[in-house]
């Protein structure tokens, strides 16, 4: 049986993604989809050198799979086209705004889904497509990154196992190599909708538990962009639990001395990390300890491996083999502990999660 999949959304994610599961064996046909023909022919050339042969980490992606790389055919389609005619699945790349209708098409015509994250802009939006999408009883995965990256998951089993005894502390660090593009930071969401929304979404996650509150805080140290668009460009969090665990967050842009995304638990018996490797970006002062290797360049370099068994357990859940780990309504408390940072941030005191009604 062939596998016809098609990404809708060329721009840096929905290229990545294309050239992703474009090289995973048993997709037999790749179709690029969006509203103008020479963007889709550029896209279309640019994943042709990154399938090639002859191309080498830098293009085909250093995870790629081993052996030789699966090629299937390309093709294009303009969304003005009756666009998910044929597809076994489709991936949703494109503006958030667009996120809704597109996943509502291909969803009532019966193609499974994974779309880029998030399903809506509000809180009210998100929780009624969540309950629209998933009564549909098409697969369907929001892209929540995170809970299929390894060392994630393995973290999420540790804390389950009950080896680490008594939780008592977490840290969280979301810190980007480079500054947003200055005309992007207008419609990003922000500090916490963009960048720290994977933190919202990935320790509640972690812990199994419900947050009640969040206290942030945050400013602009050195970029006046953010300013100008009422964002920030550094943030801090605590997130406590129903348990009384405490979370603690930083995000921050451009540090300068590589990408890094790092959870560390403590707990009353052992402590575990994800994403301390030798291309964590922290040298030690401590003498004879060797700076790191390298460092990633940018989150797509950092999750790489994380992005890859997405898209693999997405043609999973496609070939009835696996169930998504990432419903839309799984994003709804991530999207209130996202509107609950914002709204502690101008008043100056913590807010509870329940004080978030839309």
């Amino acid at each position: 049986m062939s596998t016809r999949i098609g990404v809708v959304g060329l721009g840096r994610i929905g290229r990545m993604h294309a050239r992703n599961i474009a090289q995973e064996d048993g997709v037999d046909e790749l179709v690029l989809i969006g509203r103008t023909a020479g963007k889709l022919e550029d896209a279309k050339a640019q994943l042709q050198s990154e399938l090639a042969p002859d191309a080498g980490p830098d293009l085909r992606g250093a995870h790629a799979p081993a052996g030789p790389v699966n090629r299937p055919v390309i093709s294009t389609v303009l969304l003005t086209e009756d666009w998910t005619d044929g597809l076994d699945g489709v991936i949703i790349a494109s503006s958030t705004h667009t996120h809704p209708d597109l996943a509502r098409t291909a969803l009532t015509a019966g193609v499974p889904v994974l779309v880029e994250k998030p399903i809506g802009l509000k809180l009210e939006e998100t929780a009624a497509l969540s309950a629209e999408f998933e009564a549909l009883d098409v697969p369907i995965m929001v892209a929540y990154h995170r809970r299929y990256d390894e060392g994630f998951q393995t973290l999420r089993e540790r804390i389950h196992s009950g080896e680490m005894g008594t939780i008592r502390v977490i840290h969280s660090a979301g810190h980007d190599h480079f500054h947003v593009d200055p005309e992007f930071i207008p419609t990003s969401g922000g500090v916490w909708r963009d960048l720290l929304i994977h933190e919202f979404d990935t320790i509640p996650w972690l812990m199994g538990e419900a947050p009640v509150s969040i206290f942030a805080s945050g400013g602009v140290l050195d970029e006046q962009a953010y300013a100008d668009s009422g964002d920030l460009d550094t943030a801090t969090a605590v997130i406590t639990f129903e348990s009384g665990v405490q979370a603690l967050i930083s995000g921050a842009r451009n540090i300068a001395s590589g990408q890094d995304v790092n959870t560390v638990v403590y707990g009353s018996d052992a402590a575990f990390a994800a994403g301390i490797d030798s291309h964590s970006p922290v040298t030690s002062t401590e003498p004879g300890v060797a700076p790191p290797e390298s460092t990633y360049a940018d989150f797509i370099e950092r999750f790489e491996p994380a992005f890859r068994r997405e898209v693999r357990h997405f043609l999973a859940v496609i070939n009835g083999d696996a169930t998504s780990l990432t419903l839309p309504s799984d994003g709804i408390v991530a999207a209130k502990l996202a509107l609950a940072a914002e709204e502690s941030v101008r008043r100056g005191r913590p807010v509870r999660l329940d004080e978030i009604t839309a």
